[in-house]
């Protein structure tokens, strides 16, 4: 007599039980469908724009653009100014409440920490940045 699962005859049965399978797939399914949407709310919610076609009316005026730079040492530049983080934080505050537009646009060397950027991404949506566009910079 074998040791394995027998059939009403006694012969050893040779097919594959897949209900323990498919019992195992819902159940994995399930913990899936429960932990994807709180995956997705912890996640950096990225737009990407696109371009459309403005017709420059000389009666706007134009803000410049507010750009942040973070080195690969991990030091800063506001519009081609070295700063500090208070500083960012104090000229950022004190910019967004003079400004419509609270947009700001950060590039990063190669070379700079990845907590370094999200630290800087904290400090700017502290102090009033609505809208942050990464670019990529530009060679030479």
């Amino acid at each position: 007599m074998s040791s394995g699962p027998q059939n009403d005859d006694g012969e050893a049965l040779s097919e594959v039980n897949v209900i323990p399978l498919a019992d195992l797939s819902l159940v994995l399914l399930i913990i899936l469908m429960v932990i994807s949407p709180m995956i997705m709310q912890s996640m950096i919610k990225v737009v990407a724009s696109k371009a459309t076609a403005s017709k420059a009316n000389p009666a706007d005026e134009k803000e410049p653009p507010l750009i942040v730079l973070i080195n690969a040492d991990g030091s800063l530049e506001l519009n081609k100014t070295k700063v500090t983080d208070l500083d960012l934080a104090r000229q950022l505050s004190e910019a967004f409440e003079r400004r419509v537009d609270k947009s700001i646009l950060v590039t990063v060397d190669s070379g700079a920490a990845h907590g370094r950027f999200v630290s800087i991404l904290d400090i700017l949506k502290q102090h009033g940045a609505e809208k942050i566009s990464l670019l990529k910079k530009a060679k030479g």
